[in-house]
């Protein structure tokens, strides 16, 4: 176990289960896709790629820690387990082929089917064992919270609540029982939350907790551990940002345009009769322009034009947010901001290369001004372009106020700070999960 890791499973129910599937998943599926496309006798060496299949993903899943009870619950961390697995399995099987089952005459539809279908089981298997286990489990991960420097908001509680964590505060007055405390509180974790730095004292009370088994943390390991977000203090003293938060290197940049080139050919082309509806119906509940364009700021603080269709009547009162039930807005330009169709002609922003699929939310540089005098760091989310849809937007709820902005600002700093292919995906994968269910970002 690393000592960046924490505990994710109080027990190794959903783990158990975790390695049945990658046992028996492979081997069911090649032979239900063969049965149903070549109904008849199985050929031995299926028998051979079935059973190899699953042992291999078996192993090799143990040994990127997949069963591990310190291994992350995240989307992102399943995907990228799986999915790297497979891809060793199947270079492995392909292998094996090749130099003991050369003359076996296996189909193509059917391994291509089996090849490409069973990762994606396997992950959607995963997240429903793991999202049925949070919910009916009795265990929880408890957590011993020392000061009240930073206080959790509603959406971080659900959060934490979601993840079988248990909240107890001490209060630093009672630091001299501290030890007492924890034995009698027994927590898996100390979380340091102190409104000032901890004395010699302290310390020393903290260094005997350790030792005893209890882990102490630090409020920015947990925050980006539990709550995936980048922990933003008040009193702008820590600098850190400035070297843990970086753009993307050419390698990153280039994946993330492939993905906004895929989206804007895809989406874009998909999407021509919604987007000629919408222009339709704007016209009809709203006469005016159809589009609306306003400056944003994007990569390096430079300002652009941002597209979107028109949801609020034109001449409209000047408000910097929208309100809930606010009547500048007309009914189907309620209905696009909730299911997210006004953003659909930002995809001209991403073809034009000053906006991402996903990344940062676009902001209006009004707002943007007054945030940067407000919240520190502000200005390190330019670092990347901008997005359509990002992971603020899908972890957090609506903002309307600047501790909303600096809420999400954790998110964004977050994001930019663990990009990867997996939490690109993971990304895009909530975002699709937020669009039906009409949720706005």
């Amino acid at each position: 176990m690393k000592r960046s890791s924490f505990q994710r499973y109080q027990n190794r129910k959903a783990l158990c289960l975790y390695g049945l599937i990658d046992l028996l998943i492979p081997p069911f599926l090649l032979g239900l896709i063969h049965f149903c496309l070549t109904p008849g006798a199985f050929l031995k060496s299926y028998y051979y790629l079935a059973a190899l299949s699953g042992l291999f993903f078996l192993l090799g899943t143990a040994f990127q820690g997949g069963y591990s009870r310190y291994n992350e619950r995240s989307i992102s961390k399943k995907l990228e387990i799986t999915f790297k697995t497979w891809f060793i399995n199947v270079f492995l099987l392909l292998t094996i082929t090749y130099f003991y089952l050369v003359t076996s005459n296996f189909d193509r539809v059917i391994m291509t089917l089996w090849v490409i279908s069973t990762p994606i089981i396997v992950v959607s298997l995963k997240i429903t064992i793991n999202n049925l286990n949070r919910k009916i489990s009795k265990t929880k991960i408890e957590v011993a919270i020392l000061g009240r420097n930073y206080k959790f908001n509603e959406h971080e509680h659900r959060m934490l609540k979601s993840q079988a964590i248990k909240l107890t505060y001490i209060d630093l007055d009672k630091t001299e029982k501290l030890q007492k405390n924890i034995e009698t509180i027994s927590p898996d974790y100390l979380l340091l939350n102190l409104e000032k730095p901890a004395n010699e004292k302290l310390v020393k009370e903290l260094t005997h907790i350790n030792m005893k088994g209890t882990r102490v943390i630090e409020l920015f390991h947990f925050m980006e551990a539990f709550l995936r977000k980048c922990y933003i203090p008040y009193d702008q003293q820590d600098l850190s940002y400035l070297d843990t938060v970086h753009s993307y290197n050419t390698t990153n940049y280039c994946v993330k345009r492939i993905i906004d080139w895929c989206a804007v050919l895809i989406l874009g082309t998909l999407s021509i009769p919604v987007m000629l509806a919408s222009a339709y119906k704007i016209k009809k509940q709203s006469p005016g322009k159809i589009f609306f364009s306003q400056s944003r700021v994007g990569v390096k603080g430079e300002s652009f034009k941002a597209v979107k269709f028109r949801s609020m009547h034109e001449n409209a009162k000047f408000d910097p947010y929208t309100q809930k039930e606010d009547p500048r807005i007309f009914p189907f330009g309620n209905f696009m901001r909730k299911s997210r169709i006004d953003e659909l002609p930002q995809l001209w922003n991403v073809a034009k290369g000053e906006m991402h699929l996903l990344g940062p939310r676009t902001e209006w540089d009004i707002l943007v001004e007054n945030y940067e005098k407000e919240i520190p760091y502000y200005h390190e989310r330019h670092l990347v372009r901008p997005g359509i849809s990002g992971w603020a937007q899908v972890l957090y709820p609506y903002g309307a106020n600047t501790e909303d902005s600096r809420q999400k600002l954790m998110y964004d700093l977050y994001y930019i700070k663990h990009w990867s292919i997996w939490l690109e995906v993971e990304t895009l994968i909530r975002t699709i999960g937020v669009v039906l269910g009409k949720k706005g970002l």
